[in-house]
């Protein structure tokens, strides 16, 4: 991000006039994605909680488990599929075992790219009154921005909300 201020230009033309006193501001930002959680949907690891139970990594053509959960294709998995924890056949007497073997943070949220900008023009009415026109722009590039993505090792990594298209703002500051 940076501020430039042309300043007051000299001349008593309409050219210095038209070009002093302008203010341009960009903003420009890259984000990488941020890392979230996979999980189930289901409560199987006793912990009373939907949100904590992460699925196992498991090879293609691995059957469906004891509890009757089957192979979910992933991109996030280094095999290609996911499963849900079964407390029939992974329980052996600690809660850990129940919470999956797929890492924490395993998803990565897609990269960001925010470019906003302000310019303005100061007109001066004499030495004690002046006015600022302000125009803002937001996104102006227009990019689809992720801000949220599912978690659910079903749908991991399908976007659920993103941050708002172009606008526009303008504003009028009186000075007196």
């Amino acid at each position: 991000n940076g501020v430039y201020q042309s300043g007051k230009l000299g001349g008593a033309g309409f050219a210095s006039k038209f070009f002093s006193n302008w203010t341009i501001a960009p903003l420009i930002e890259f984000g990488s994605g941020r890392p979230f959680n996979i999980i189930t949907s289901g409560d199987d690891n006793f912990q009373l909680s939907s949100l904590t139970v992460r699925p196992n990594v498991v090879p293609a053509g691995t059957p469906t488990n004891a509890c009757g959960y089957a192979t979910v294709a992933s991109k996030y998995s280094r095999t290609g599929f996911l499963q849900e924890v079964c407390f029939l056949s992974n329980f052996n007497g600690t809660l850990a075992s129940l919470d999956g073997n797929l890492g924490r943070n395993a998803g990565t949220t897609p990269w960001t790219v925010f470019n906003d900008m302000r310019v303005a023009k100061r007109v001066n009415f004499g030495e004690r009154f002046s006015m600022d026109l302000i125009a803002d722009i937001f996104n102006i590039a227009n990019v689809y921005n992720v801000s949220a993505v599912s978690p659910l090792m079903t749908n991991a990594g399908q976007a659920t909300a993103a941050y708002d298209p172009r606008q526009f703002q303008f504003a009028l500051k009186l000075y007196w």
